[in-house]
């Protein structure tokens, strides 16, 4: 799925960095003294657990001055049906409570619009794996085996496909298509009932080389193999009006499903999966040009059928390599996402521009039009939006955008190659973990320090006369401060900006995310504390994992 609107994309390769980690010694009381304060030098920054202390005293101020960054944030890791959230309190001593949070950027709110259909998405992945948790592993393997191997589809060959029907994907509907274009790894069909004025030969001949050429050789390095249970040696693309009847008022709401990948494809047919295909497909729209409540005009379906069909690819990897290879259940949400829209960026790096006619670039093509634009999103307001997002999520594009900063962020420093970061993406994949579980065993590093490290180097990334070379508090990959002026807004991540001494906030700290607050000291100025509690002025719940990311700026 993506936006119906262009996001022009400047990539740019940086150099920053930070310093030292740590949980450094405290008291575990609620109240401040000498024992909280946290001495750091410039670059120096700490991941604090609440517990062991949850007050922060920053000491004074020398003839300089001295600013500091301050994130409380929720570290969980886990994914549930409601997500991990508890509300809490941020002040310093006696301080009274700010009224409202700052509002979003006027920018990027106009780009935003109601009933995102990535909601059908994230039910998806739900669906995934509750099916892999009813159908026994006997059942994976019994299906590898007996269905019986057939040659690839041929040019002009019919076939009949269950499509969904209904935003949960348990209701189906029947597509009678042909196969228009078949190469080394794809056989493209399309739905005979589609509107005319569709996609021409020269369309899918064009997407098929694409795929052949670009989009399979980059996810299968970065992800692994897909399965192959209809033994076939391809994967098969429906194009289908179906997919477009899955967004029916596209043109009121902005927002508009692209296209999708559904694991149950991949189990055997039964009472609990009815409208399996048995086989690799991916679904897709078509061009529907006089549809006045959805109209698609075909240049629009040929610009974003690549970057769907990479994104869709990383699922059906991921579920091969967990599900059916591994036996274990679909990788969490917020992860799988992430590395979807991490393929997006791959594609948009790696494929030449002449691959992609009908757009500036390939990187505005792959990026432009999700990625970038979902990231600003969420950096516009980060503690209002998970990054691990819960079960009942409805698929907020703010999410999906802390999802592909995570995974890029990681990339940066926990691949040998830091731009691609191939062999850190592989990791993740061919695993029977998940999540955060998933994401520690590969980096070494315990998530709440992830967690903190990566809030603090959305912010500090790029800063001007911020430098800490060495560390994690930055992206080797992007500037993104460059990417938002390229694209006529200022940076959108704006924290609260105060002297400690009269500075409160409540809010909701959200699995993955946090508030970030600039202490800014004049010179000579006094010790300032803060603290974080929970609304009532209480410990906050450990069932959130709070951490206190601290880093000195100046």
């Amino acid at each position: 799925m993506r936006r119906k609107r262009a996001f022009i994309t400047t990539l740019a390769g940086l150099t920053l960095a930070g310093c030292s980690d740590s949980t450094g010694p405290g008291t575990g009381s609620l109240e401040c003294s000498e024992a909280s304060t946290r001495a750091l030098a410039v670059g120096q920054h700490q991941i604090l657990d609440p517990f062991a202390g949850a007050c922060v005293r920053l000491p004074a101020a020398g003839s300089a001055g001295a600013e500091h960054l301050y994130v409380p944030l929720a570290t969980a890791g886990q994914e549930t049906p409601a997500g991990v959230s508890s509300p809490y309190l941020l002040s310093g001593v006696s301080a009274p409570l700010a009224a409202a949070s700052p509002l979003p950027s006027p920018i990027l709110s106009a780009f935003r619009k109601p009933l995102p259909p990535q909601r059908f998405h994230s039910l998806l992945r739900a669906r995934e794996r509750a099916l892999a948790g009813e159908v026994s592993h006997a059942l994976f393997s019994r299906g590898r085996i007996e269905v019986a191997g057939a040659p690839p589809p041929v040019v002009g060959e019919q076939r009949s496909f269950d499509v969904c029907s209904s935003s949960e994907c348990t209701e189906f509907v029947q597509s009678t298509a042909t196969a228009r274009s078949v190469g080394q790894r794809v056989a493209i069909f399309v739905d005979n009932a589609a509107p005319v004025g569709g996609y021409t030969d020269t369309d899918l001949d064009r997407v098929r080389v694409l795929f052949d050429q670009y989009l399979y050789p980059i996810d299968a390095a970065a992800f692994g193999e897909e399965s192959d249970v209809d033994a076939n040696g391809v994967i098969i693309v429906l194009l289908t009006q179906l997919v477009n009847a899955l967004s029916p008022d596209c043109n009121s709401t902005g927002r508009v499903i692209l296209g999708y990948f559904f694991g149950a494809d991949l189990l055997p047919r039964s009472s609990e999966n009815p409208g399996s295909n048995e086989a690799e497909v991916f679904y897709g729209l078509v061009p529907d040009p006089n549809n006045s409540a959805c109209t698609i005009s075909k240049d629009e379906a040929n610009s974003r059928l690549p970057a769907t069909f990479i994104h869709e690819l990383q699922h059906m990897i991921s579920f091969n390599q967990h599900v059916l290879i591994r036996n274990s259940p679909a990788e969490d949400t917020w992860l799988n996402e992430g590395l979807s829209h991490f393929a997006e960026e791959l594609g948009g790096r790696q494929i030449p521009d002449s691959e992609c006619p009908s757009s500036p670039s390939c990187a505005a093509e792959f990026l432009g039009q999700g990625d970038l634009l979902n990231a600003f999103e969420y950096l516009a307001s980060p503690e209002d939006f998970f990054l691990i997002e819960p079960g009942n999520s409805t698929g907020k594009l703010e999410e999906r955008g802390a999802n592909w900063l995570f995974v890029r962020w990681l990339a940066d420093h926990f691949a040998t190659d830091t731009i691609m970061g191939t062999d850190l993406t592989r990791a993740l994949v061919a695993t029977s973990q998940l999540g955060s579980v998933n994401v520690t065993a590969r980096t070494g590093v315990d998530f709440s320090i992830l967690v903190g490290e990566w809030q603090l180097a959305n912010y500090l990334d790029d800063l001007p006369g911020f430098s800490a070379p060495g560390s994690r508090l930055r992206y080797k990959s992007w500037n993104f401060r460059l990417a938002a002026e390229a694209n006529g807004m200022a940076f959108p991540l704006a924290p609260d900006s105060t002297d400690g001494t009269n500075y409160g906030h409540n809010g909701t700290l959200r699995a993955g995310s946090g508030r970030h607050v600039r202490v800014v000291q004049a010179p000579g100025a006094a010790a300032v504390d803060l603290r974080l509690t929970n609304a009532s002025g209480g410990q906050l719940p450990r069932s959130i994992v709070p951490r206190i990311a601290l880093v000195r700026i100046r």
